[in-house]
């Protein structure tokens, strides 16, 4: 009988993993087997094993790249976690009403980010007919180009970001928030604690494991982010918004380099895996995160 089971079981998620295999591990191999030789304009000129890595390395543009990776990355998370924490604590208490509201905050998420960033560029026209242009005439002030400036494109990156992806996060930590049961608050209210306590010493560490989720997805969703760049600022000005996404993208796609190309996706791959062991070795201490 548990031999049957067992064959059962695997006839029953071998298609899905042969799915997940051929779509997911086989091809990060041969991305990795392509960082490892000369491939240009689709011709294969043979293995250079480390060179690619090395020039990759040694380019003070990558590292650039990778330093402005991590501001967008990070300057996204510091601000959409929170607000997606704020309000799934609100969806909570709205009942009914907070369910419409977020089905309204989902709108940008499920979005194409091309139309997102268009949507956005005409927002942004430096003239009293985009709408921040209209708010800038409004109060008497000269219209301001956000994306071209270089001080002001990386934060407005960030900001158009966060109204993309927050919704998403707060789905996830509302769930989370359901399952914290309702006693615990009621047993620390007759202990005298405080909302703030009781925030900090119930929701938080019960809330870990959402936690946990949340930002190692929205991690690799922003490390990794690439159309919304292309569509707002193209890398500019003057590189200020490069990423390694982006670097990748130039590199893979427009100069027509692959074997490169391959190696900055393995690196970013390694800095994504990186981060979110740090963030499990952070969060999983937590009594709330799975063991």
């Amino acid at each position: 009988m548990a031999r049957k089971t067992r064959i059962v079981g695997s006839a029953l998620v071998g298609p899905a993993l042969i799915l997940v295999v051929a779509i997911n591990v086989l091809p990060a191999f041969y991305g990795f087997y392509l960082s490892l030789r000369q491939v240009f304009f689709f011709g294969d000129e043979g293995y250079v094993g480390l060179q690619n890595y090395v020039a990759l390395f040694r380019d003070p543009f990558a590292w650039q790249a990778m330093g402005r990776s991590l501001i967008f990355t990070f300057g996204s998370l510091v601000i959409a976690v929170p607000l997606a924490l704020v309000s799934a604590m609100g969806i909570r208490r709205l009942g009914k009403w907070g369910s419409i509201l977020l089905t309204v905050l989902l709108v940008p998420w499920a979005m194409s980010p091309i139309v997102v960033a268009l949507l956005w560029k005409w927002i942004l026209v430096p003239s009293p007919g985009g709408l921040v242009g209209a708010v800038f005439a409004a109060f008497g002030m000269p219209p301001q180009d956000l994306l071209t400036d270089p001080i002001l494109a990386m934060p407005t990156l960030i900001l158009i970001a966060v109204w993309r992806n927050f919704a998403f996060a707060a789905i996830i930590l509302t769930g989370g928030l359901g399952q914290i049961p309702r006693d615990l608050y009621k047993a620390a209210a007759m202990d005298g604690l405080g909302a703030w306590e009781a925030f900090r010493k119930i929701t938080l560490p019960l809330l870990a494991s959402s936690l946990l989720i949340v930002i190692s997805m929205l991690t690799i969703s922003y490390f990794n982010e690439v159309q919304t760049i292309i569509g707002l600022t193209g890398g500019g000005p003057i590189r200020q918004t490069t990423t390694l996404g982006y670097l990748l993208y130039h590199t893979g796609f427009v100069e027509l380099d692959q074997g490169r190309g391959n190696a900055i996706a393995i690196v970013m791959f390694m800095i994504n895996m990186l981060l979110i062991a740090l963030y499990i070795k952070i969060l999983g201490k937590q009594p709330g995160a799975a063991a």
